[in-house]
């Protein structure tokens, strides 16, 4: 019962510590921010007229996996573009390996004249996935393949 409100209570304090972050620099014209949903992701540069509206970078550490934290640093990054009305984004970094978790458990014991004392202690570290690319405006975005759901490479 202890060891299952235990586990209960360290998933609680992940997810309610988890985030996802972005930024941006305009490095061209910035437009009107749009929906997030027609921003689409390229692997790489569309055979398409474009137009760069900025840099983008974003980073979360929401998610139990790899996948799923690089999930949620691409919808972000998206958040980030729409934000500055590009309506594409090149990623420039699928990196293999973004995040992570780590776990550490460490132990102690001390004594001296009055005694001796133990103690235990653990901890886990959420490495968080990130993702850089080009905000770009698309002309015409309508013959354009994207990545549907940008998988990790192992």
């Amino acid at each position: 019962m202890f060891m299952k409100k235990g586990l209960s209570l360290c998933a609680s304090a992940i997810l309610l510590t988890a985030c996802a972050s972005g930024s941006h620099v305009v490095t061209g014209t910035q437009r009107a921010a749009i929906d997030v949903e027609v921003v689409k992701v390229y692997s790489e540069a569309p055979k398409t007229e474009y137009e760069v509206v900025g840099s983008i970078e974003a980073s979360s550490s929401r998610g139990m996996t790899q996948q799923g934290r690089m999930d949620s640093a691409i919808e972000a990054l998206k958040e980030e573009a729409a934000e500055i009305g590009a309506n594409g984004i090149i990623v420039s970094n699928f990196p293999n390996h973004s995040g992570g978790i780590s776990t550490q458990v460490s132990t102690g014991i001390s004594g001296g004249s009055r005694g001796f004392s133990s103690g235990l202690g653990t901890g886990i570290t959420i490495h968080p996935a990130a993702v850089k690319g080009t905000a770009v405006y698309i002309f015409d975005v309508a013959e354009l393949p994207s990545i549907k759901n940008p998988t990790l490479t192992q």
